[in-house]
């Protein structure tokens, strides 16, 4: 990927050099992976809840107690089952 230091050198090249590399890989997705990154690409653009520093850590307890016993979810049966 080509990147140069943009206008004045605040990156302004840099982010459309990296935009257009962006769209480019997403081109080459299939419909499936297309769909799961949408996904993401949701919940980075669009957050749409707050947790707070109470809920994070209840969160975090019963995802370990999940864990803990033997009800998780290994990484690679979910991009499986999304054909990443």
């Amino acid at each position: 990927m080509l990147l140069t230091k943009g206008y004045n050198g605040l990156g302004v090249i840099n982010m459309a050099v990296a935009r257009e590399y962006v769209k480019a890989l997403i081109d080459r997705l299939t419909d499936e992976q297309v769909e799961a990154l949408q996904v993401i690409v949701e919940s980075m653009a669009w957050p749409t809840e707050k947790v707070m520093p109470e809920e994070a850590a209840e969160i975090e307890e019963e995802a370990f107690a999940d864990i803990d016993a033997g009800r998780g979810v290994k990484a690679e049966d979910v991009w499986k089952e999304l054909g990443i």
